[in-house]
């Protein structure tokens, strides 16, 4: 059995649980162990600039350098991107290293530091084409691998029999909640709708209902919301995104509405797995007709479904990545 070792910032960290840990149990049928090493705990939120937060930093660095120095020179190694402010020990170490990113960070006051980490990277697994192609002027190799589920743990919606308003969902970390659904809360106040966010932290609106997060919610959607959605703003960063809230959604069976902004454009198939909603009026229209119609419902709720299965499940994922690993390992190999 051949070995990987994986750091990312938190055990329970969006981009490394469903990018890089979930993959575990996919990767032993495979010829691979993965080996994990979380940074923190909870949602993994990266340390500031206190004294006590750059402790942090030093604390986590000699971490990784000790890990690092266990491991035999041949290994390959996974960092999730959220460790860009971390790098240093991976930078030194003679492993081949695999660096995954699903988010623009490059247009951030972090580029120069994942361009660095880019340069030295065997390989850079970019979560959409637009990562890909912004990265590849400083990666030798870019690889598209999508943020994906294992479809297989969600729940599924069955029933789309409205009990009330229509329950619109969101999930996602408090990270991002202020920036992508902190504009759509009023606009979506006045939709006649109950609006459900399943997030680390409450949204701070008192007419919104908050489901604390944790790994049994959220492959539980379906029985939070009727319908999910994924806001997001016109811009360069935004366009990065890999649309994982939309792939959770559907993976459960749900009905979607999303900005047609980056992936989002492919994910949802206007009329097929949902609506696309640009505008204020475009949302509460797209809303109200998902409320006022079951079948329709249904029928986007089983089209999602079978998009998530067939195109964003890990067990179709997996063998990309242990063919990367294999390359890797061998390229460093005849070096």
């Amino acid at each position: 059995m051949k070995r990987v070792t994986a750091f990312t910032l938190g055990a329970t960290h969006p981009s490394g649980r469903l990018r890089i840990a979930a993959y575990a149990e996919h990767f032993r049928p495979l010829g691979w162990e993965l080996c994990l090493h979380h940074f923190d705990p909870g949602m993994g939120k990266t340390p500031g600039h206190t004294p006590w937060e750059r402790l942090q930093r030093k604390w986590r660095m000699y971490r990784a350098a000790a890990v690092l120095r266990r491991l035999g020179s041949g290994e390959p190694v996974i960092i999730s991107r959220e460790l860009h402010v971390n790098m240093r020990p991976f930078l030194n170490a003679p492993n081949p290293l695999v660096l995954d990113i699903d988010d623009a960070l490059h247009l951030g006051p972090g580029r120069k530091k994942i361009f660095a980490l880019c340069r030295r990277a065997q390989a850079v697994v970019c979560g959409n084409a637009t990562l890909a192609k912004d990265l590849s002027a400083v990666a030798t190799n870019c690889v598209v691998i999508p943020t994906v589920v294992d479809a297989g743990r969600y729940k599924v919606k069955t029933d789309y029999t409205l009990r009330g308003p229509l329950r619109v969902g969101w999930i996602g970390s408090s990270m991002s909640l202020d920036a992508t659904l902190g504009p759509m809360l009023e606009e979506l106040r006045g939709a006649q709708c109950e609006m459900v966010v399943i997030s680390d932290e409450p949204p701070g609106a008192d007419w919104v209902r908050f489901v604390k997060w944790s790994p049994e919610v959220e492959t539980a959607i379906a029985d939070y919301m009727d319908i999910g959605i994924m806001p997001l703003e016109d811009t360069p960063f935004q366009a990065a995104k890999c649309g994982c809230k939309l792939i959770q959604y559907m993976a459960a069976g749900l009905p979607v509405v999303a900005t047609p902004v980056g992936v989002n454009r492919e994910l949802v198939q206007e009329g097929v797995t949902g609506y696309s909603a640009r505008t204020p009026q475009e949302w509460r229209e797209a809303i109200h007709r998902l409320a006022g119609n079951e079948a329709m419902r249904a029928a986007f709720g089983r089209a999602g479904r079978e998009l998530a299965m067939e195109g964003y499940s890990i067990a179709r994922w997996a063998p990309r990545w242990t063919e990367l690993l294999e390359r890797v390992t061998d390229e460093s190999r005849r070096r």
